[in-house]
């Protein structure tokens, strides 16, 4: 998504983008109806721009505990400022983007692909009262009940367990 400097000049207010995900590498990420809409303002700040506004899409998820597919909320802030102010410009501030008087317009692909990334959360979850899959048959325990013997010690942990009782 390219803003030209003739846009930003014009102050944008609250302007709705849309975002197509298939011009954005997001790995193995999938985007509901491939796009992404942004609403986006604009307004003078530090010797340039700053550009605000919340990032929504819906994400295509697997669930990490019963494999199930699911849609959920994708929703994140851009805030970002650009300037040719170089004092203003630093290595650990990534929210000011250098903007040279010379240049025409920004890309904010790159911004957005790494806020879609950072969005996503380390555990997908269908909900918070999904009970995964049984782990001796594999059934999915949010739509039936097993015959395993839930109660089965797991081997797995009998290192764990002598090293308890030597404490």
């Amino acid at each position: 998504m390219k803003l030209f400097r003739s846009d930003l000049e014009k102050h944008i207010s609250n302007q709705l983008f849309e975002i197509s995900a298939d011009s954005m590498d997001l790995n193995d990420l999938q985007i509901a109806g491939g796009k992404l809409t942004c609403t986006l303002s604009v307004e003078h700040a530090a010797g340039g721009y700053r550009i605000h506004g919340p990032l929504k899409g819906k994400v295509l998820e697997k669930c990490d505990r019963c494999l199930t597919k699911f849609e959920e909320e994708l929703e994140s802030l851009l805030d970002v400022i650009l300037t040719g102010n170089d004092e203003l410009i630093n290595n650990d501030n990534v929210d000011v983007i250098h903007f040279a008087d010379t240049d025409e317009f920004i890309d904010l692909n790159p911004i957005i692909h790494d806020l879609v990334l950072l969005a996503e959360p380390f555990q997908r979850i269908c909900n918070e009262s999904c009970m995964g899959l049984c782990l001796n048959c594999g059934i999915n325990l949010n739509e039936s009940t097993c015959s395993c013997n839930s109660t089965e010690d797991n081997s797995r942990w009998d290192a764990l367990k002598k090293f308890e009782k030597l404490k």
